[in-house]
């Protein structure tokens, strides 16, 4: 008989008097990939969180190695081994692979430890897997895609016989999901169980056995892969077929970002060019320039070789550049002050057109009358820890549009998004290239970047190896959310 690895059978579970899981139940067996499709993510972290740390219940049941350890009446007071994976690394980085695999294992009581002994124990576990991968590389060297599999390398070594990857899509590119995927399929054929959480059916598809299909804390719908309807709204596919219908950058636009040779840190080389409304792609399939870029351009790291130009004029050396704007990884965290009212977050980067901003508070009042009325007026009066997650993002864009930058770059702009939070960015990034500035959005895997591109450039070791335009994405050599639509849009006849 076939062993259960995990059982949940109508869990209900409240958090601050908030309903998080509601008759939550799922299964999966030994040696099972099961993926979750979360059509929002309301309730995915307690999720996670009541898994490893039986969180009380206030009903249901849960099961774990067909042993019980949760339940509405009273929950084992110790931790589950079950693994997880997501876009924050558990790793130490000052530590070895090694080290981190063993020594942080818990259970391990030697006094004295000896690096090429640990090494040695180690190294085999990752030649097995096809990766390379040195045992006594440190942890804060690796690439995203090596980071995972040394968690999952971790997990498996510490007991877990169940491992929760959390959209790992959108930190490892296609090329390596492939990759991964192969490796969870060894895994698994050992006995060990996944919990796979991804946004896109295209990527559940290739590795599930069952897809679970999740909204508002439970699970609506488990299907399996072959079924082949895709499980999204329709509202939300039609919405993804007029991202694809509009018009590609004109023959001859002058572009206003050009960037020629850059070499900087691990930019080794990339051109690039991108014209006023225009939306590139930038995919990094290793994951490694975003950061040494972004300083680049903000004038924070030094250029050892090429040239940047903004309208033809190349960046001026030191100061503030407001001519571009970066939009970081979810910016609703990264790029808002709680400390600052909400005024001063949308002023930040507006002094170079507005100087009186900052000391005239008849300056201040007109720029809230104005945005009141597209945003209305209770936001001002609200501490932005307070605000929505959806507030927080119209805050960040509309600081960008205020600032009037004539490039925005845009890094991984739809990471740890649901589907509602997917069509509103949707529509800020269409925003910002219906106002006239040149786009370009820095991902690893493409997810929804794509309805919005006129263009992709791939980047392989810091320089772009691979570009494609608008009508040639049908022709893209890997499987990525939304391309069998691209192959069935209408196309003029020789195309």
């Amino acid at each position: 008989m076939r062993e259960e690895i995990l059982r949940m059978s109508e869990v209900t579970y409240v958090e601050q008097g908030s309903v998080q899981l509601e008759d939550f139940s799922l299964n999966v067996f030994a040696g099972e990939i099961v993926g979750i499709m979360p059509r929002n993510g309301h309730g995915l972290t307690a999720l996670i969180e009541l898994l490893r740390n039986n969180l009380p219940l206030r009903a249901g049941y849960v099961y774990y190695r067909e042993e019980p350890v949760n339940s509405w009446r009273a929950p084992k007071a110790h931790i589950n081994r079950i693994g997880v994976i997501q876009d924050k690394s558990c790793l130490v980085g000052d530590m070895t692979v090694a080290d981190n695999i063993f020594v942080l294992k818990p259970g391990f009581k030697t006094w004295l430890i000896r690096p090429s002994v640990l090494a040695s124990q180690v190294q085999p576990m990752l030649d097995r897997l096809g990766v390379d991968i040195r045992a006594d590389a440190y942890a804060d060297t690796l690439t995203s895609f090596e980071r995972v599999v040394v968690e999952l390398v971790k997990a498996v070594a510490v007991g877990c016989r169940l491992v929760i990857l959390r959209e790992i899509g959108t930190i490892i590119s296609d090329q390596e999901i492939a990759r991964l995927h192969g490796i969870l399929r060894r895994y698994a054929e050992e006995g060990i169980s996944f919990l796979y959480i991804g946004l896109h059916y295209e990527e559940l598809m290739q590795i599930c056995d069952r897809i679970a299909v999740y909204a508002n804390g439970r699970v609506i719908r488990v299907f399996l892969p072959e079924e082949g309807n895709l499980p999204y709204d329709e509202q939300y596919v039609r919405r993804v077929r007029e991202q694809m219908h509009h018009p590609e950058t004109p023959c001859g636009a002058s572009p206003a970002l050009q960037v020629r040779g850059l070499v900087s840190g691990e930019v080794k080389g990339l051109s690039l060019t991108a014209a006023a409304g225009e939306c590139v792609v930038l995919q990094d399939l290793q994951n490694l320039i975003f950061g040494d870029l972004i300083g680049a351009l903000l004038g924070e790291r030094s250029v050892q070789a090429g040239d940047i130009l903004v309208d033809g004029r190349p960046l001026a050396s030191g100061g503030v550049r407001r001519q571009i704007a970066v939009i970081r990884e979810r910016p609703d965290i990264s790029m808002i002050f709680k400390e600052m009212s909400y005024l001063d977050n949308l002023c930040l980067t507006v002094d170079h057109r507005l100087p009186e901003i900052w000391r005239s508070g008849r300056a201040r009042m007109g720029l809230r009358q104005e945005w009141a009325k597209r945003v209305g007026e209770d936001v001002f009066d609200m501490p932005p820890g307070q605000l929505s997650k959806r507030q927080r993002y119209d805050l960040v864009y509309q600081r960008i549009l205020l600032q009037r930058p004539k490039v925005v770059f845009c890094v991984q702009p739809f990471n740890g998004a649901d589907v509602g939070m997917r069509m509103h960015i949707w529509e800020l990034l269409k925003e910002l290239m219906n106002s006239g500035i040149a786009l370009v959005i820095l991902a690893v895997n493409l997810a929804d970047t794509l309805t919005l591109a006129t263009r992709l450039v791939r980047v392989e070791q810091g320089r772009a190896c691979e570009t494609y335009e608008q009508r040639d994405f049908d022709r893209l050599p890997f499987s990525a959310p939304w391309l069998d639509l691209y192959r069935k849009l209408d196309k003029p006849p020789g195309m």
